[in-house]
């Protein structure tokens, strides 16, 4: 089989995997080791296949996973990460390069963050702290939500609200109001985040985020951008 048909057929195996990896977690909060380490055990065939050096190649993708796993081990040391969370992204920093790996990375913050806050809704939703206000907090939690699912979409080159250019323009002609502006998103979004959390914690409500399912997603967004564009932004860095 020629390698780069190889290397196409181990990318969608690795898809495949997230999906069930996606569904696992989503169903039962869980990541089995079997896929985990199936995922690993691929790794290597995909190094082959796409032609990539023992040095410094494979040792970077080593160096890559060590580092993950051990910052990962802090998270799941804090209860912020489950062990099926830490084993699959420790798995995923086998197969792609630095640039790759760090956009994996932004993705599944982003999409954590957005996913933390609709966890949150349905919490604070289904609220029965007395003298709570479930209602008015679920209207802003949401509003929060959309927020920060705008600014992760803009982020991520999706959809996004923008300022009519004009308004910029006019607004841009006095540098302290082109400073103000620039950092108004930064703003927005410390305000909206604070928010939700205090929104969050005055019912009592501990979301149970399925991380899995961010890191799932971000792998196939990774591996899906690969196989549309011909993998050179897989396999390259």
């Amino acid at each position: 089989m020629d390698q780069q048909i190889f290397t196409y057929v181990l990318l969608g195996a690795l898809a495949m995997a997230l999906l069930v990896a996606a569904f696992t977690d989503l169903k039962s909060r869980t990541i089995g080791n079997k896929l985990n380490l199936a995922i690993a055990a691929g790794a290597p065939l995909f190094w082959w296949a796409s032609g990539l050096d023992l040095w410094p190649g494979v040792a970077i993708q080593l160096g890559i996973a060590a580092a993950t796993f051990a910052v990962c081990c802090l998270f799941f040391a804090i209860r912020q990460m489950g062990g099926g969370d830490v084993k699959l992204l420790t798995a995923l920093a086998l197969w792609f390069p630095p640039t790759n790996f760090l956009g994996l990375i932004l993705i599944m913050a982003m999409l954590g963050w957005v996913l933390t806050l609709v966890m949150g809704i349905w919490g604070v939703a289904h609220s029965r702290i007395v003298g709570a206000k479930p209602v008015r907090d679920t209207a802003l939690l949401i509003a929060c939500t959309l927020i920060a699912a705008n600014f992760a979409s803009a982020v991520l080159g999706g959809p996004k609200l923008m300022i009519p250019p004009d308004l910029v323009d006019a607004l841009g002609s006095n540098p302290n109001t082109a400073i103000a502006v620039a950092m108004l998103p930064i703003a927005v979004l410390a305000i909206v985040t604070i928010a939700s959390i205090r929104i969050i914690r005055r019912h009592e409500h501990q979301p149970r985020v399925p991380y899995g399912l961010a890191i799932s997603m971000a792998g196939l967004w990774i591996v899906g951008g690969g196989l549309i564009s011909g993998m050179p932004s897989v396999v390259g860095g």
